[in-house]
């Protein structure tokens, strides 16, 4: 499924989508903005197959020809492009931004609309005055809203990459639960889990743990170890070898859970299912932060606000689509896939993050991942 060919196949039928998109808006030319970093390359590696590690990179977009044009600051990184894109046009000149432009002139034609992505968002200062200056006469379209309704309905490909994604961080709560132990160091479990992940060819991500019965998963010190009375809330947020992200994560505690902290995290588990019931296409996604808190209360549990956004769509990049808490009236569409986290906070600040990736049916919302075990009971 995942051969250069095929993923060739899959990324020209993005290219002629997003080719369509310009025509749609009358523009003769796309230029796609993207950086090294984690939440801001999804968009140019949606056309291109092309990873980062740092510094820019931008996507010039013909409306004709199926090869975007990628200009990337790093010659290394040019080099290392070249092993997964799936253009061959790939750039690494002096002036990149000039060069880019220059493309984009060329592309564009006789036309003065260009429809731009992540410029108002990835641009820096000096490099938007210096691209408006450069394409002076010209009317830069912003499409960044179109190009992300597009991203964020899955296609198979996309939904085995990220099912993939989600396999490899599930082997990794297992490892985390055998490395686990009173005395040992959190960050060697979470390192051992990290290991496994990255020797499957993940990239960018990271783990993070709490330790003390609040939502706030965060690295450790590398000095904190493990007490008898920790209650462990491991989280993994990772990119596949793919590029496609999940958020996952799982509780484990050395011997049984106290009474309370076990009602709490069966009322979790219980909510997750009530939200995945209720993802159905047309639904606005503010509603699952309601189906929350209302299933939260209906189990006795003093309600008091959110610890974070119920669900967001994901993909290439954490974000790329709808937000329960930013865009909440949108409505959910078959195929999107969400980081799907409900987020009530109980009175004293208390809840457990339990997250997955979800895909939206026209039955309600199916797990993409084999993850199952929430909860492990470990040895001292």
């Amino acid at each position: 499924m995942f051969s250069q060919e095929a993923t060739k196949r899959e990324i020209g039928r993005r290219v002629s989508r997003f080719q369509g998109l310009l025509k749609e808006k009358d523009c003769g030319a796309g230029l796609v903005l993207g950086a090294g970093a984690p939440g801001q390359v999804g968009g140019t590696r949606y056309l291109t197959n092309i990873n980062l590690w740092s510094n820019r990179i931008f996507v010039v977009v013909d409306k004709a020809d199926p090869d975007p044009e990628a200009y990337i600051w790093s010659s290394y990184q040019a080099e290392w492009a070249k092993e997964h894109a799936t253009t061959s046009k790939i750039f690494s000149p002096d002036d990149v931004q000039a060069d880019a432009v220059a493309a984009v002139k060329r592309m564009a034609g006789s036309s003065k609309r260009i429809g731009v992505v992540n410029f108002n968002r990835l641009a820096t200062v000096g490099e938007a005055a210096g691209i408006k200056k450069a394409l002076d006469g010209y009317e830069l379209v912003e499409i960044t809203g179109e190009f992300n309704k597009i991203r964020s309905i899955k296609s198979p490909w996309e939904i085995e990459a990220l099912f993939e994604t989600g396999r490899i961080n599930d082997e990794a709560f297992d490892v985390f639960a055998q490395v686990a132990h009173i005395g040992g160091r959190v960050w060697d479990a979470a390192a051992e889990a990290e290991r496994h992940i990255k020797a499957q060819g993940c990239f960018w991500g990271r783990s993070k743990v709490a330790l003390d019965r609040r939502p706030y998963t965060i690295p450790t010190p590398p000095d904190r170890r493990f007490t008898k009375d920790d209650i462990i809330c491991f989280e993994l947020c990772y990119e596949g070898p793919q590029g496609y992200w999940t958020e996952m994560s799982a509780v484990y505690s050395f011997g049984p859970l106290p009474k309370e902290d076990r009602r709490l995290l069966d009322a979790t588990l219980g909510m997750v299912d009530a939200c995945a019931e209720a993802a159905l296409p047309e639904t606005p996604i503010g509603n699952l932060a309601k189906v929350a808190d209302d299933f939260m209360r209906a189990k006795g549990f003093n309600v008091v606000g959110k610890h974070t956004p119920d669900c967001h769509s994901i993909g290439l990049d954490g974000g790329d689509g709808p937000n329960s808490d930013r865009t909440p009236k949108e409505l959910l569409k078959a195929n999107m896939t969400l980081s799907f986290h409900p987020s009530p906070m109980i009175e004293g600040e208390r809840a457990f993050l339990i997250s997955d990736n979800f895909l939206v049916t026209q039955t309600g919302a199916a797990r993409l991942s084999p993850h199952t075990k929430f909860y492990h009971e470990l040895e001292g």
